[in-house]
């Protein structure tokens, strides 16, 4: 779709209004109760208009009889999965991928309070693939009051 017809959809499409792209983009960009961005700032606006661009092209292909049919969480996810794909390739580090792959884990600088090793501070995690073939999450901590060094893993869903 070139830009010129891209425009005119979106002039003509009542699909998706904008209050719909507000309030997700505020969701997933500024941190709040529910959950912490994943996205580093310095890819938020391109991001936003990645994504946007794309879901909109998404919209452009479904006939009237598919948006009739669609419901509102299948539109949420599509968004999402095209927000987070996005993302996946305007980061180069793999620290910021973990981090917009697996958003609720641990992050680097986050004090994690243990039963044994009290408050601990993530210094180093990692991807890995165990000999049960599913994925898991190395974190390295320093345990925050004996300057101790140790590690845990998290079993990443699928």
């Amino acid at each position: 779709m070139t830009d010129k017809e891209f425009k005119i959809f979106l002039k003509e499409q009542d699909f998706i209004g904008s209050d719909f792209f507000e309030e997700s983009f505020k969701f997933w960009f500024e941190d709040n109760e529910q959950i912490r961005t994943p996205f580093p700032d310095e890819i938020k606006e391109d991001l936003k208009e990645k994504t946007f661009r794309v879901f909109m092209e998404w919209v452009f292909e479904l006939s009237d009889d598919e948006k009739s049919k669609l419901k509102n969480d299948e539109i949420v996810e599509t968004f999402e999965m095209i927000l987070f794909n996005q993302a996946m390739g305007m980061v180069e580090d793999e620290d910021q991928k973990i981090t917009i792959c697996y958003p609720f884990m641990p992050r680097l600088g986050d004090v994690v309070d243990d039963k044994e090793k009290g408050a601990s501070k993530v210094i180093s995690r990692k991807m890995d693939l165990n000999k049960d073939e599913k994925k898991y999450l190395k974190v390295k901590l320093i345990s925050e009051t004996v300057s101790q060094e140790w590690e845990t893993e998290f079993e990443l869903p699928a």
